[in-house]
């Protein structure tokens, strides 16, 4: 697993804080992506129990976010005229879980281009303090049905396109020392992951299993991608003509032309000492490891 890890700004700017994620505003240094490893549900309706690992944290990491986010991968979109409301719910799991499922959050919607993010901070941590953590429910239905029914054709395929992670923020107090800001309640910041820009993405090799044959670095400063290309793009973006044409076209028929996708434009490289498969140790250099910049292509 990739370990995000906030890093530090350059010094000397009064708004320095390495235990804090501006991005999505709270604090934390510690940034993961947790899979889903839950299963399907057998029935009528399209469910999935969801499960994401939280022993991984450390007991000095206090959860200061856990973001459900929900990314349709693919095409799976049905052709004109074919389209139907789907209702996305998600439900916790009693102890045992057969005692009942209690509503967290729903939404419903005709078309889907993005990614949706579900606040999930008080279950989460919720899961953390009891043993056995029962996960939640994920279901996926047409909006005029009931729960549990089986949803229309176009919402079962596109429930089968759906992506699950957990974005897990967490901070340790031993680590950061520095002042806090007081806490308020999170709410997404509007042009968090709706605007293309670099992210802050630290890889640790020993997180991949490449430890026992990368000797230094332990890990390095990737970063990444993340965000929309929406009209009209600004130069901030660093768009392409194409680029620019093609959000026209989006916003015109978003069913069916794609936005432009956010990608690295700029890559710098890193050194890497290393044992290769006859033990000797080896100084390479690898190009294109670090994302400098990123624009709409």
């Amino acid at each position: 697993m990739f370990q995000r890890r906030s890093s530090p700004l350059p010094q000397g700017d009064p708004g320095d804080d390495a235990c804090r994620v501006d991005e999505l505003g709270v604090d934390g240094d510690t940034l993961r992506h947790l899979p889903d490893l839950g299963d399907p549900i057998p029935g009528l309706a399209v469910r999935r129990r969801l499960y994401f690992n939280l022993s991984v944290l450390e007991d000095v990491e206090e959860l200061t976010l856990a973001q459900l986010e929900l990314t349709l991968l693919g095409d799976p979109y049905p052709p004109p005229g074919a389209a139907a409301t789907c209702t996305l719910s998600i439900r916790t799991l009693g102890e045992p879980p057969s005692s009942g499922q209690q509503l967290v959050a729903s939404q419903s919607f005709q078309s889907l281009h993005g990614s949706l993010y579900f606040n999930l901070t008080h279950i989460s941590r919720s899961w953390r303090r009891r043993p056995g953590n029962p996960g939640a429910v994920l279901e996926v239905g047409s909006a005029s049905m009931e729960s549990g029914q089986a949803p229309s054709p176009a919402c079962a395929r596109l429930a089968r396109y759906l992506h699950v992670s957990l974005l897990v923020v967490t901070l340790n107090r031993e680590k950061c020392k520095a002042s806090r800001r007081k806490r308020s309640s999170f709410q997404l910041p509007p042009a968090f992951s709706r605007v293309c820009k670099r992210r802050r993405l630290h890889i640790q090799f020993k997180d991949v299993g490449w430890q026992h044959w990368i000797i230094a670095p332990q890990g390095y400063m990737a970063n990444y991608c993340h965000g929309e290309c929406p009209y009209p793009l600004s130069e901030s973006l660093n768009g392409t003509n194409h680029a620019i044409l093609q959000t026209l076209v989006h916003a015109t028929e978003p069913g069916h032309t794609p936005q432009p996708c956010c990608v690295p434009i700029k890559l710098s490289p890193i050194s890497m000492l290393y044992y290769d498969n006859n033990d000797n140790v080896v100084l390479r250099h690898y190009d294109d490891m670090v994302v400098d910049e990123c624009g709409c292509r």
